[in-house]
């Protein structure tokens, strides 16, 4: 009985690294939220996010603050261009999404604009799934990242469907649990960083070889 008792609350034990990567998650998405606040920094909080989440999927997390703090500093300003950037092509996209089902003719013109729309609307959420984590990863220019994004997303275009289902799934739960989403919004970049890590590598495999 003795022996069972110090291994359960022997720190390496399975169940206390189960508890310790969740309260890192759970302190993680405060972090996020709270400066995600202005809205305008939600690019480099997401940024810093992933900077950790990456880590910690090589169980080379660290401090979470630390990780944190150093990420949102270092790819501030860049991040905070391709927030805008993204937000500004999005609600672009959704307005003219809304012009053709409400203003368009109606006819063959108005069957192939809206497909042709909800296509377009597919490669930008595509693409937008790579910007932050990849920007987190490599540290590269905004122009490399907003084309590395398109060329590993629909490249790896299973991989990035894989993706987008668990950001659906995320956005599932926290519709039945709205007062959890930043924790909900972590844990799906947190497992949607495996992917992203199995990704990177595999770019880094092709230019060392």
């Amino acid at each position: 009985m003795r022996w069972n008792i110090n291994r359960f609350f022997n720190p390496e034990n399975r169940f206390w690294a189960f508890m310790e990567r969740v309260t890192d998650i759970c302190v993680l998405s405060f972090f996020w939220f709270l400066f995600s606040i202005p809205v305008v920094t939600a690019g480099a909080a997401t940024t810093a996010l992933f900077q950790y989440t990456l880590r910690l999927t090589a169980d080379e997390e660290g401090y979470v603050w630390k990780t944190f703090r150093e990420g949102f500093k270092k790819n501030f300003g860049q991040a905070t261009i391709l927030w805008i950037g993204a937000v500004l092509v999005g609600a672009f996209l959704a307005f003219d999404l809304w012009c053709c089902q409400f203003l368009a003719p109606l006819g063959a013109v108005r069957f192939f604009a809206f497909f042709l729309l909800i296509g377009a609307i597919f490669v930008y959420l595509l693409t937008m799934i790579y910007l932050f984590p990849l920007l987190a990863f490599f540290h590269v220019d905004t122009r490399k990242v907003i084309r590395d994004s398109f060329v590993m997303s629909v490249g790896n275009l299973h991989v990035s469907v894989t993706i987008l289902v668990i950001y659906g799934i995320t956005a599932v739960v926290t519709y039945f649990f709205p007062m959890l989403f930043m924790f909900w919004f972590a844990l799906g970049s947190y497992v949607a960083s495996f992917f992203y890590r199995f990704i990177f590598y595999k770019y880094i495999k092709d230019d060392e070889e």
